[in-house]
């Protein structure tokens, strides 16, 4: 099987702010503090929407640029006790540091990701065991997510078909997604597909179980929604044209 290459390496720009910790991947986006805080969008009228889920999650502008601004949140059990601290063991282990230098990386190999734009890390003192994180990043447009889509029409064969293509050049490349499902999938108008939420995400040996991991995690994702929705048009021809497609483009 041919091998591609993993991403070349990069190298963040850090600055500290008062108890936070920006970094930031593109020369042309220093951030600034009060990008991180709802609150401010808010104010200054810039919010156009929200996105359910785990995390909060809103859709702003800035510097004419249409962005995502995330906070993490834990999923799971632990959502109880933590709900979005996570445990201090250094500013590179950080999972926000972690996913935008691998989205950088993506991104810059020419990968169907959105650009990242900055993350926050915000550690109250130098002693604190906990810190919270946000992630921003340019938001695609005319995108919706795969569950949004099998929730409004059935797809035809070339897109579920360009779905499996795009999910095995990633896989080519060692990208291992630890949250592949259908709410991580984006189309545009276009029958472009797209990869987004990096969290936990790796670089792996471009061969291997994970792979299939990460396509039974989809698999998973939409029989939940076919489950949860009678009116979900997720089909088994689907699938079928979806992993064939995933199966020859690991030998593109």
């Amino acid at each position: 099987m041919p091998l591609c290459a993993h991403p070349a390496p990069i190298s963040p720009e850090v600055e500290q702010v008062g108890p936070d910790w920006l970094i930031w991947t593109d020369e042309h986006w220093r951030p600034l503090p009060e990008w991180f805080a709802p609150e401010w969008h808010a104010a200054e009228g810039r919010i156009d929407g929200e996105a359910s889920g785990r995390g909060t999650t809103i859709y702003s502008v800035l510097l004419s640029t249409p962005v995502v601004l995330r906070h993490y949140r834990r999923g799971g059990a632990v959502r109880h006790l933590m709900a979005d601290r996570y445990v201090w063991r250094g500013l590179r282990a950080t999972r926000a540091w972690r996913e935008i230098v691998l989205q950088a990386r993506l991104h810059r190999a020419g990968l169907p990701v959105p650009a990242p734009i900055a993350a926050r890390i915000r550690r109250p003192t130098s002693t604190s065991a906990f810190y919270r994180a946000d992630l921003l990043s340019a938001r695609l447009p005319n995108t919706r997510t795969l569950a949004q889509a099998l929730a409004s029409a059935p797809l035809d064969t070339a897109t579920w078909g360009a779905v499996g293509a795009t999910i095995a050049r990633f896989h080519r490349t060692g990208v291992d997604h630890a949250d592949l499902n259908a709410h991580n999938i984006l189309l545009d108008e276009h029958a472009g597909v797209y990869l987004i939420d990096f969290d936990r995400g790796r670089l792996r040996a471009r061969s291997g179980a994970w792979r299939e991991r990460n396509v039974r995690r989809l698999r998973r994702s939409l029989e939940k929604l076919a489950h949860q929705d009678r009116t979900n048009h997720f089909t088994e021809e689907g699938w079928t044209a979806l992993r064939e497609a995933w199966s020859q483009g690991l030998d593109a």
